[in-house]
């Protein structure tokens, strides 16, 4: 092969690279209704329990949220802080798709739910 055949398809390369990333984070951009997998749930320490995990939907997006079973001795504060989650915490941003998967909870009647959610790199959130 000649160094020029090598400079062009080193630059068609690049490009069809370049597309699929602007055409990942478009789509990743419009995609509402994307939620992060049930495996992005971290681990439930024990005694509580993983419970059922179902996908909401509202005007700011979509979200997946787990039931936590909590066993004595753990509270949902005290399991809350074991697991890391006194705030809404994100993890860092995903290169391919410009977008950040968010963790939080909220407190169900003495219980304990945990959502994941996507934040879009510009997003405020």
């Amino acid at each position: 092969m000649t160094r020029q055949r090598v400079g062009r398809l080193s630059v068609l390369a690049l490009g069809i690279l370049l597309i699929a990333w602007i055409r990942s984070i478009f789509w990743a951009a419009i995609d509402e209704g994307a939620v992060p997998s049930d495996s992005a749930f971290q681990a439930i320490p024990l005694p509580s329990e993983a419970g059922e995990i179902s996908k909401g939907c509202g005007s700011g997006g979509c979200w997946r949220e787990m039931v936590v079973e909590i066993k004595p001795p753990q509270t949902a504060e005290s399991l809350a802080a074991e697991m890391g989650l006194a705030s809404e915490r994100c993890e860092p941003m995903n290169l391919w798709t410009l977008r950040k998967t968010c963790t939080g909870i909220s407190n169900d009647r003495g219980g304990l739910k945990i959502y994941l959610r996507y934040s879009l790199a510009l997003s405020k959130y």
